[in-house]
């Protein structure tokens, strides 16, 4: 009775830490979401998808390249949005907000000049 009780607990610990170390869906999402609340959306023209950062982000820093270390073209703040393409690139990994050694990037429009943002730093929607 002992041995098979250590066995349901040792399972049980487990599950739980393969639950924590699963990775999250929450900027996971291959594909961009709904719009988030008090992002304005005016101006979109004929893009189908937008950006803007994501909750707790300062700003976020638009790169010429696919890359942390390329040449800053601009930063999107807090409550503004960009023009961005509806599916993610490969470019050089990064490890801001959040990203382990990721290499997933948008291509977006800033300013009237084409860049990339970090997927990890913003949310990502269809208009």
């Amino acid at each position: 009775m002992r041995k098979r009780s250590v066995l349901l607990s040792l399972g049980t610990v487990l599950a739980s830490i393969a639950l924590v170390l699963a990775p999250s869906t929450a900027n996971a999402a291959a594909e961009p979401a709904a719009t988030p609340a008090g992002v304005s959306v005016s101006g979109v023209g004929t893009a189908a998808c937008r950006v803007a950062p994501a909750p707790g982000v300062s700003g976020v820093n638009v790169r010429l390249r696919a890359d942390a270390g390329s040449t800053r073209l601009g930063i999107i703040q807090p409550g503004q949005s960009a023009v961005a393409d509806c599916s993610e690139t490969t470019g050089k990994a990064y490890t801001a907000c959040g990203g382990v050694n990721t290499p997933r990037w948008i291509g977006v429009t800033w300013n009237g000049r084409r860049g990339y943002v970090a997927r990890w730093c913003v949310d990502w929607w269809v208009v």
